[in-house]
């Protein structure tokens, strides 16, 4: 459906846009010189990216998924979709920090390697449960997402049979959870927005449009109490009103692009925050003017479709040579 693809390639802009501004401010140690990475009501750019994509992704299965497909052969289709190409970007990417930086892994302990192999490291050292380890492409997103998915065919089942009992539990359940942050605010909120994403498909036009209303008439009032809230609430009045948006630009030409931006979201979002990183290195942040702020953002936006589309060429191959070689 166009419209997912182009809200999933609003939250791909907002991704990009905070971590290269993160980078170039020494992680906002600097004021900024082209973005600003706060939006109204206090909420955090790379928050509401990622928001969208949790709802982007919780409409996206609940589309594409049958009902009566058994949770383990969903498993097994989510690892193949995730996994490999994870790991090929982590081999590639771990091998040159290696050799370039001798030494940088020393006081990495061998055990975190386990959460690197389980696509886990980001979100171990986010959620506090590490500081260094071997985490060099993906985000903390990805550890969240892993969870959700675990829960996904238990979602699913709970919509089609008992929908409102089925959101009045995972509020229940999660709100507190939140709220008391044993989940370090890296799960349950996000458990809410794919929530969401999967209930949207559902509802008809009228409901989509008293929700946005009150999800956006919420939002000022919930931004003393807490900001993560202040963003899901945000977010989905956002969600709503691209997805209406998509209806008068569902052309041809924009078509094609939010379907490129959206085949290559994920190879994106394995490799642009390691390339921002590489790309600063040589210079003096401080003294990085306006216009040499503008021209590295272009060419940290060139650097990682290159590098996208690159290693989702090195997945494909692969991919063929393993077919054409494992035994029929």
């Amino acid at each position: 459906m166009f419209y997912l693809d182009f809200i999933r390639a609003a939250a791909l802009v907002a991704i990009l846009v905070i971590h290269f501004n993160a980078t170039v401010t020494g992680y906002f140690t600097l004021p900024h010189k082209l973005f600003v990475s706060v939006l109204p009501f206090g909420i955090y750019l790379g928050d509401f990216g990622s928001s969208l994509f949790f709802m982007v992704s919780g409409a996206a299965l609940a589309l594409t998924v049958p009902s009566d497909q058994s949770p383990m052969t969903f498993y097994k289709k989510r690892v193949r979709a995730i996994y490999p190409l994870f790991w090929l970007a982590w081999a590639i990417c771990f091998s040159i920090r290696f050799v370039s930086k001798p030494g940088y892994y020393a006081g990495a302990k061998t055990l975190t390697l386990l959460l690197t192999v389980a696509g886990l490291d980001n979100f171990a050292v986010a959620a506090g449960w590490v500081g260094m380890d071997f985490a060099c492409v993906g985000e903390w997103f990805l550890g969240s997402i892993l969870f959700i998915y675990l829960l996904f065919p238990l979602l699913q089942r709970g919509l089609l049979r008992r929908p409102w009992l089925t959101w009045g539990l995972t509020l229940l359940l999660c709100l507190p959870v939140h709220l008391a942050g044993w989940d370090a605010n890296l799960v349950a909120i996000h458990i809410l927005e794919f929530l969401f994403g999967m209930l949207f498909l559902r509802l008809p036009v009228k409901a989509k449009v008293v929700l946005a209303v009150v999800c956006a008439a919420a939002t000022p009032l919930c931004q003393p109490l807490d900001a993560k809230i202040t963003c899901a609430l945000c977010s989905a009045a956002v969600f709503t009103l691209l997805a209406g948006v998509a209806r008068f630009l569902d052309r041809p030409w924009p078509r094609v692009i939010c379907a490129k931006l959206a085949a290559l979201s994920y190879a994106v979002f394995l490799v642009h925050h390691v390339l921002i990183q590489r790309l600063v290195e040589k210079f003096d942040l401080a003294a990085l003017s306006r216009r040499d702020t503008a021209l590295l953002f272009l060419v940290y936006l060139a650097a990682t479709w290159a590098a996208a589309e690159a290693l989702l060429a090195l997945h494909h191959w692969l991919q063929k040579r393993w077919a054409a070689f494992r035994p029929a």
